[in-house]
């Protein structure tokens, strides 16, 4: 029979190992990227213990593992192992030149919730693309918007000796959105590899294309005038830790000064952008830093670029990876 002193100690010595149990567990968050579900699945088999867990924090990740950390380490090296393996990214740029304008502006009688809702007005048809891969579909997508909101307002009234009234009211505005220039580059390449994606093949204006180089500090002052000139856009589709980044830089490409020799072909490393592409994600839509209106015009031959629209970057993209697990 114990004593309450030799149970006491003994309760103790249980608890001190129970939390030293508990101790040695620990949790980490570790991203999937695009790697296939089997792949993970069959990664964590091979490195967690039976009490390990594993849980997706969202559907497309990151991953919550929990174990000894000798364990999460090794389940951490092995997914990291498996992002390395080959794999081929389906990629489409899309560069649009939005004006938008009020159509309407009415009073209407109160009371009314604010709201605003988009309507489309047209489509672009579906698309499929062949790769090597595989083959991407991309659906229908909307590119003429008219958006009608309802809110509240007031309406100033000025009286005959001076005076000045507000009385409230709802107002009804529509605005429509007119993509008047858009370009689509659907392509597919390698991670780490560039490719170059034609733009123009001769560019309307070289003197103005040769000024924005100038500006963006990508040729001397003293660069001599321009002929001919195409552009290109050099993208790049990089995979690391998970995590897809597609860098895009606009590139002008000058005739060959001699015979026999390659073009001569000019980064605007000032306009470059990396897009960050997450798995289930919608696209990624952004700016190339240190544009205007003029150098959508000039590189891309949009002529309705103006100072009153928009001209946005817009990056679809996801990685497909091919063969088998590595072991």
């Amino acid at each position: 029979m114990q004593t309450p002193v030799r149970a006491a100690l003994l309760a103790a010595v249980f608890l001190s190992f129970a939390a030293a149990g508990r101790a040695q567990l620990v949790t980490e968050e570790v991203s999937i990227g695009f790697l296939p579900r089997e792949w993970i699945t069959g990664a964590l088999q091979k490195t967690l213990s039976p009490r390990g867990r594993s849980v997706l924090v969202t559907p497309t990740g990151p991953l919550r593992l929990t174990d000894d950390g000798e364990r999460v380490d090794a389940a951490r090296r092995a997914l990291a192992a498996l992002q390395a393996a080959p794999a081929l990214v389906p990629l489409e740029l899309s560069f649009a030149t939005q004006v938008q304008r009020t159509v309407q502006r009415l009073p209407v009688e109160p009371p009314v919730v604010e709201r605003g809702i988009p309507i489309p007005n047209r489509y672009d048809p579906p698309r499929i693309i062949a790769g090597p891969g595989g083959v991407t579909v991309i659906p229908a997508q909307p590119r003429d918007f008219t958006t009608r909101r309802v809110g509240p307002g007031e309406s100033v009234n000025l009286g005959p000796i001076g005076y000045v009234t507000r009385d409230p009211e709802v107002r009804l505005s529509e605005t429509e959105t007119t993509t008047a220039f858009a370009r689509r580059f659907p392509a597919s390449g390698i991670p780490g590899k560039p490719l170059t994606l034609p733009v123009l093949r001769q560019v309307a204006d070289p003197a103005a294309l040769r000024r924005i180089a100038v500006e963006r500090g990508a040729v001397p002052e003293q660069e001599p005038a321009w002929t001919l000139a195409a552009t290109e856009l050099l993208v790049t589709p990089e995979l690391s830790g998970g995590v897809l980044v597609v860098k895009v830089v606009p590139q002008i490409v000058l005739p060959p000064d001699r015979a026999g020799e390659p073009a001569r072909r000019i980064p605007l490393t000032a306009c470059a952008a990396g897009i960050l592409v997450a798995r289930g994600a919608p696209p990624s839509t952004g700016l190339l830093p240190q544009t205007d209106p003029e150098f959508y015009r000039t590189f891309f031959g949009a002529p309705q670029a103006a100072d009153d629209t928009f001209t946005s970057l817009t990056v679809k993209a996801d990685v497909q990876y091919l063969g088998n697990p590595p072991p």
